[in-house]
């Protein structure tokens, strides 16, 4: 009965529906299976529509097709996710289901991570994330607190999950050597990313991937040819990436990889609410990351799948040149340079174990620990030459958590799927230079969960989860101020329920419908957020005492061999029923639609998308209030299979076709105008 379960199963939380977006590479054999393709971070395929929980994956088709140059255009498919100053490679930060502000501290309750390892940059007014789409092959999106079983406590909004390319995603049969070069051109400030990469194969169990990336942008106009500065900037980035295949079976794996990405420009101090008060610096923004994991499938042992990871990662803004000065005395408040820094050091050993019970039970265990150590730096060069660490808003200090995790999944008669789970995770933050408090803050977090899928029909299911969710107070909640606010923990009571369709060969052979709608309902305890306090001239941490967010999303997607299409939507309602008035991080209603088709005759592939955003008036003051928009982009794709093009990508896309002013909710600026791309690559 439970042939090919594993690849059914969900063994953890970070699954996918993987809709028909892909398809531009599908060959017609495989249009109802790229529907149901999914990947998890964990490595196994899983049918998504059949798991409990809503997540979207991106893969490398159509992180191509999108000529993506900041992780924001990746996301911007995803129901639930918006992505503010999506066009600003410098000031990026994410909102999932209503969490993430401009100036709050909602990088917490969502993670990022990069093949595994997680990536945290909390600063105030500046962007949380800054990554190389080129080095990417898939982003996972989790959304909703079901994740933090696996990924950490705290994570309410969900985790966004990528994965870096490998040598053996462009080595074909026994060819031992690849090299792939790209170029894309981007109208709208003329901007231009090259790419380079290199992947070996000097041995059988030996393969290796080098990566190179170069870039450089003007500053883009929004509509009607309406420079908006602040967006200049250079772009450098490269990756490497060794893997050791090795024991009886090889089925044991040593991996060593590292990045470092760098962008650098002369803008605004204030990178996310364009301020101008505050200034202008030049400024220099660096992630880089350290990666060693050990993987041990033990093969023909169910009961043991190892996996063990020890990284480094370290995120930079480096300021120089800072412009801005106290208004009452003229002197330099930020310093005259300044850096902001997170440094982590952390680790995780998981196992997962299969155990079949009877030929219709069958279950999966998963178990691990994780930690890290984080240090948070700021110093600041002053003009007599002297150094200064921290402000209110920037204190610096240490964080150290420890984290232990276990889930079950439990398949019953190959219909009722059950997962439960459970995390504890111990936490404590020691203050640094700067801050007034000495003693350390330690407090723990508890986070269980139960979520069921139930196959109610070969066509139709039903799922739902339970969850309460703790998060504890980062750095510079704990320590803002330059001292020690006793915050306590957030605590969140989360529901989720929803349905999934799918039917093969609807319209024609060989074509397919899949449809899935979550709806959920989070009630957070002592919601925390930071603001800037005119009256004590600096930032502060305070609490809401009930905060409830709830809303729907839907993805839907059709497949055949010529035809495609996609639609999602999302509503979500956020309110702050202490003080009854809105939760103002709650994006716009919005919607997407987009169709397809492929020439199969020609390798050719043409697209139209259109994207709706509500009114968003739920706000408490009527200033921001942004209205309703619609854009609409076109693209096109040739990659030829035959003659002395074959293995070459041609791809040319107009995004805003009709050139339409508008501002996205939350974001500080006006948004991008026309832009047409062409991106030229070849594998050789």
């Amino acid at each position: 009965m439970f042939n090919g379960t594993v690849s059914r199963a969900a063994l953890l939380a970070g699954t996918t529906l993987s809709l028909a977006l892909p398809l531009a590479g599908a060959q017609a054999q495989e249009a109802t299976t790229v529907l149901d393709e999914i990947v998890v971070s964990a490595g196994e395929e899983k049918i998504a529509i059949d798991t409990p929980q809503a997540v979207t994956v991106v893969t490398q088709e159509q992180i191509e097709a999108s000529q993506a140059a900041t992780l924001g255009e990746i996301l911007d498919a995803i129901p639930g996710v918006t992505t503010i100053n999506a066009d600003n490679p410098l000031g990026q930060s994410l909102n999932m289901r209503g969490i993430g502000g401009a100036l709050s501290s909602d990088e917490n309750r969502m993670i990022m991570q990069v093949d595994g390892v997680r990536s945290f940059f909390e600063a105030y007014r500046s962007g949380s994330f800054f990554f190389e789409p080129e080095m990417f092959k898939q982003v996972e999106v989790l959304r909703g607190p079901a994740s933090s079983t696996l990924y950490g406590s705290g994570a309410l909004a969900g985790t966004v999950s990528a994965r870096t390319k490998d040598a053996s995603d462009f080595l074909e049969g026994d060819d031992t050597v690849a090299v792939r070069a790209k170029t894309t051109w981007d109208s709208n400030g003329n901007g231009s990313r090259n790419s380079i990469i290199a992947a070996m194969k000097p041995l059988e169990d030996i393969e290796f991937l080098a990566n190179f990336n170069y870039g450089r942008y003007g500053n883009y106009d929004a509509a009607k040819g309406k420079e908006l500065g602040n967006s200049l900037f250079t772009d450098l980035s490269g990756l490497a990436k060794l893997k050791y295949t090795f024991g009886t079976d090889r089925d044991q794996s040593l991996t060593a990889s590292y990045f470092n990405i760098n962008k650098s420009g002369n803008g605004l101090y204030d990178q996310i609410t364009y301020e101008p008060m505050f200034g202008y610096a030049d400024q220099e923004i660096s992630e880089q990351q350290g990666r060693l994991t050990y993987e041990n499938a033990f093969a023909g042992n169910d009961l043991l799948d190892l996996t063990a990871q020890l990284a480094y990662s370290e995120t930079k803004r480096e300021l120089d040149d800072i412009t801005y000065r106290n208004p009452w005395d003229g002197q330099p408040a930020f310093g005259l340079e300044a850096e902001y820094v997170y440094k982590t050091w952390q680790g995780k050993l998981q196992n997962t174990s299969q155990i079949e019970f009877s030929d219709s039970a069958l279950a999966f265990l998963t178990f691990g620990v994780q930690g890290h150590y984080r240090e948070r730096l700021n110093p600041r060069l002053n003009p007599d030459g002297s150094t200064s660490h921290g402000a209110s808003s920037h204190p610096e200090g240490e964080s150290r958590m420890i984290g232990a995790y276990g889930q079950a999944e439990v398949i019953l008669f190959d219909r009722l799927t059950l997962i439960p789970g459970m995390r504890v995770d111990y936490s404590r933050l020691s203050p640094g230079e700067g801050v007034s408090l000495r003693d350390d803050v330690s407090d723990t977090a508890f986070s269980p969960k139960l979520a069921a899928i139930y196959e109610l029909t070969p066509w139709l299911n039903v799922f739902g989860s339970v969850s309460h969710t703790e998060r504890m107070p980062v750095i510079d909640e704990a320590f803002t101020g330059g001292g020690f606010t006793d915050l306590g923990k957030e605590k969140s009571n989360n529901f989720e329920a929803g349905f999934g369709f799918k039917f093969d060969n609807v319209l024609q052979d060989d074509d397919g419908v899949r449809l899935k709608v979550t709806g959920f309902h989070n009630d957070v305890e002592n919601y925390l957020y930071t603001t800037f306090d005119h009256m004590a001239g600096g930032a502060i941490t305070t609490a809401i005492e009930d905060v409830r967010i709830q809303g729907v999303e839907v993805e839907a997607g059709y497949a055949s061999p010529t035809w495609y299409g996609s639609f999602g939507a999302a509503l979500t309602r956020g309110d702050n029923l202490s003080d009854d008035t809105y939760l103002e991080t709650v994006a716009a209603d919005n919607a997407f639609i987009s169709v397809g088709y492929r020439f199969e005759d020609y390798n050719l592939d043409v697209s139209w998308r259109s994207n709706f955003y509500a009114r968003q008036d739920r706000v408490n003051n009527a200033g921001s209030e942004t209205g309703g928009y619609a854009l609409h982009g076109a693209s096109l794709s040739w990659l030829p299979e035959e003659g002395w093009m074959a293995g070459a990508e041609v791809r040319a896309s107009v995004t805003n076709i009709f050139d339409k002013a508008y501002t996205p909710h939350l974001s500080g600026t006006e948004g991008k105008g026309r832009s047409f791309k062409l991106s030229v690559a070849k594998t050789f």
